[in-house]
């Protein structure tokens, strides 16, 4: 499973909104908003509608999971698991 906690503040307000019409799992916790997947974990900062600083900030309430991608453009997070440098 992989999870991403967003603070509860609407500047994550869309991307929580993408997360829950895109199918992932959605609940508060605290003073975060957890975002849950059962496998791969993967956002749009276009759909999002994200400006860049918001969204560069949308891991600073953590994650758990491996980071594939956090660009410009997108957001992936993986089960952990092995590595492929890992043997």
């Amino acid at each position: 499973m992989t999870t991403l906690y967003v603070l509860d503040i609407p500047e994550f307000d869309d991307l929580v909104r993408v997360a829950r019409e895109g199918g992932y799992g959605i609940r508060r916790a605290g003073d975060y908003v957890e975002v849950t997947a059962a496998g791969p974990l993967e956002l749009a900062r276009d759909a999002v509608g994200a400006r860049p600083a918001i969204w560069f900030a949308a891991l600073t309430g953590g994650y758990s999971g491996r980071l594939v991608r956090l660009d410009e453009d997108g957001l992936r997070l993986d089960e952990d698991g092995p590595r492929p440098d890992e043997s």
